[in-house]
């Protein structure tokens, strides 16, 4: 199985790294920063609109020639109310979330369609629920789901899946201003119905099994792994 992990070097990818190569799967990651492994498993890479994207793909083609599964793990957060968020951070927030999926999505079919795949994506909570102060995520992360369906329906037909995971709160690197403040982590804690929030290894069992099982029928599915923040209120 060849496995193309991007932003393997974050939480939640480098957890995706660690269960592919411990299955034994040919993986192949991206990193903002330089690594000593890149030559071998690591491409030294940073999204900067589909430009980026092809060239990526090209260098992932000059190693493999097909792909078994893709995962998209990209992402970030901002939490701003929408009048007071301007039209860069609207156009970025769209850009690191919804598009990247799109030009991903786009690379990684043709080398999926003679054998098939799994394509992973990532959502939100806010997708879902409304929540204060995330109008921007929330039209990001809801476009996501929305490309899930429909390319899923499209590529049924080449046995491709395409699913997504919609997170809550997960303690990474893209979370680590509003964890490292215990006011913030605090009032983040009582939105989860679970009382806490998540870690990557509480998405890693799920993701694993979307992104690595080559039997799988699942698909155009979001799976909401957020601590019941979603779907769940609690009693007053």
């Amino acid at each position: 199985m060849n496995v193309l992990i991007i932003n393997g070097s974050g939480s939640i990818g480098s957890e995706l790294v660690k269960v592919s190569k411990k299955r034994g799967y040919n993986t192949i990651y991206t990193s903002k920063t330089k690594s000593e492994n890149h030559s071998k498993t690591c491409i030294h890479w940073n999204y900067d609109g589909s430009n980026s994207v092809k060239e990526l793909f090209k260098e992932v083609k000059s190693r493999f020639s097909e792909l078994s599964a893709v995962a998209n793990c990209l992402g970030s957060i901002l939490i701003k109310p929408g009048h007071l968020t301007s039209e860069a951070e609207f156009d970025h927030t769209l850009d690191i979330n919804l598009k990247s999926s799109f030009y991903i999505l786009k690379e990684a079919i043709p080398m999926m369609r003679k054998n098939g795949g799994n394509i992973l994506f990532f959502s939100s909570a806010a997708a879902k629920i409304g929540l204060v102060n995330h109008e921007a995520i929330a039209a990001a992360k809801s476009g996501v789901e929305g490309l899930v369906k429909s390319a899923a329906a499209t590529y049924a037909k080449n046995n491709i899946t395409i699913n997504a995971l919609a997170l809550g709160l997960v303690e990474s690197n893209l979370s680590k201003n509003m964890v490292s403040n215990p006011i913030s982590l605090e009032m983040s804690k009582k939105m989860h119905s679970l009382g806490r929030i998540g870690s990557p290894q509480s998405v890693i069992k799920v993701a694993g099994e979307l992104l690595y099982n080559t039997d799988s029928w699942i698909t155009g599915t979001t799976f909401r792994i957020d601590g019941g923040l979603s779907t769940t209120k609690l009693a007053s």
